[in-house]
């Protein structure tokens, strides 16, 4: 035998248990911005991962649970983006930042979680879950404009709730039905924002920054 073959003959790295997860996490992440989340199977992901269907087993007892935890890894990590972008803005910037329409495959992933919710009991609650987040966020940043002076808010939380719903309804019909554009989007979501915070018309399009939310999906998710 020649001198080194041994060494040279090593086994891969061994992954540990949180890297292999993670990993699956990943490519199914991977798999629902390319077929929603409705058409991931347990044996695409393990294919996608280069593993055995069992192995996707002995971290996630079912589809539903994969499902849930890569929705609930690819918001996590977009929040925490959220917050450090609106940390670096002045508060009327980061409430535009935070109205403004989202970058396309962001609420395409919302809108499929919305519609494979009421099928898959895992996602339904990691849904709620964030969904109170990014209305605890949006609070914080009113009450940001509220204690600079720039605006009034009886209640942020209520206020909160309010823009959040017309967002997202706005966001429907942007992204999902194509009623409206971009442009159209913002402006009914900036005006609703302005008359119920007691802001100067206008004041939102002229601060809006580069949208503040939803930048995961153009690199963790594919």
């Amino acid at each position: 035998m020649e001198a080194g073959t041994s060494a040279e003959r090593k086994s891969p790295e061994r992954k540990s248990s949180d890297q292999r997860r993670d990993e699956i996490v990943r490519a199914t992440l991977r798999l629902v911005a390319a077929k929603g989340f409705a058409g991931v199977t347990l044996r695409e992901v393990a294919t996608e991962v280069g593993v055995v269907h069992g192995l996707i087993r002995h971290y996630f007892a079912s589809r539903d649970e994969l499902v849930a935890a890569a929705f609930d890894f690819a918001v996590t990590s977009e929040l925490t983006s959220d917050r450090a972008l609106l940390d670096g803005l002045d508060p009327v910037a980061a409430l535009a930042g935070w109205l403004a329409a989202t970058p396309e495959d962001h609420y395409r992933v919302w809108i499929d979680a919305w519609s494979e919710a009421p099928r898959t009991p895992p996602l339904a609650a990691a849904l709620d879950r964030h969904h109170r987040d990014c209305e605890r966020i949006l609070t914080t940043v009113i009450e940001r404009v509220v204690d600079a002076g720039l605006g009034a808010s009886a209640d942020p939380a209520a206020d909160s709730r309010l823009l959040t719903a017309v967002a997202d309804g706005v966001a429907v019909q942007h992204h999902a039905v194509g009623v409206i554009d971009v442009e159209e989007a913002n402006a009914i979501v900036f005006a609703v924002a302005e008359r119920q915070l007691s802001l100067e018309p206008g004041s939102l399009a002229r601060a809006n920054p580069v949208p503040a939310r939803g930048q995961w999906a153009g690199g963790t998710a594919r």
